[in-house]
């Protein structure tokens, strides 16, 4: 028996997905690396080149996400757009304080939120999920481009749009290692502003997007653990 066909517009957000998972576990594959208290010489060479690299790549990501001009790219713009346009006509059935309260509780219980524990109005006789679909509606409908106009503007406010790749990566030759920027130390707070960054757009293709909170591709990050306390 043969699968249905997946809808190219699903096709699109799901390929969407994957690079945001990817520039997320870019972003902690760098974080965890520069908090390692003890570094070994022996190792960390390799574990910084890694962790600038991938400083880099999760910022490359962001940029083509948010920035890009290009048609034939993943792009989010055009995406949240196809969303609002399908279901601008649907009615909002949540007050707007109820969303307000909703994206305070996501955010302070990044990225595990125990649903449990946000207090739901009972009066809308409805399953959690159900009122979470509501929620997620009603936050893309009313303002779904001025909350991608604001991720776009804190990612420029932090100068990451000048950022590119190339600049600490094999493509330039002025680099005396081949493999990237293995002298570079990055300042921390621009790993802190990444990780700014990142937990907005989670959050935002959370509501958007309607994929989970938890990174599928989190195995990484348990291997990267090994390697380390392993050296």
């Amino acid at each position: 028996m043969e699968s249905c066909p997946i809808p190219p517009e699903w096709q699109y957000t799901r390929n969407i997905m994957d690079l945001v998972y990817l520039a997320d576990i870019d972003f902690l594959i760098c974080d965890k690396i520069y908090r390692i208290s003890d570094p070994k010489p022996t190792s960390y060479d390799f574990l910084k080149l890694s962790a600038n690299n991938s400083f880099f790549e999760s910022i490359e990501i962001l940029h083509t996400l948010i920035y890009s001009k290009d048609k034939n790219e993943l792009r989010i713009e055009p995406a949240i757009k196809d969303i609002i346009e399908k279901d601008e006509l649907s009615d909002v059935k949540i007050n707007s304080e109820v969303v307000d309260k909703f994206l305070k509780f996501i955010e302070a219980q990044y990225p595990n939120p125990n649903y449990n524990q946000f207090n739901f109005d009972k009066k809308m006789n409805l399953p959690i999920g159900d009122i979470i679909a509501e929620i997620k509606k009603a936050k893309i409908i009313l303002n779904g481009i001025d909350d991608f106009e604001l991720l776009k503007s804190k990612f420029e406010s932090y100068g990451f749009h000048k950022i590119r790749h190339q600049s600490a990566a094999h493509k330039n030759k002025l680099l005396p290692n081949p493999a990237g920027a293995a002298n570079l130390t990055i300042k921390t707070d621009l790993i802190d502003k990444l990780g700014e960054i990142i937990k907005i757009i989670r959050i935002d293709c959370y509501i958007w997007f309607d994929y989970g909170l938890t990174n599928p591709y989190g195995c990484v990050i348990e291997s990267l653990d090994r390697l380390i306390h392993n050296n």
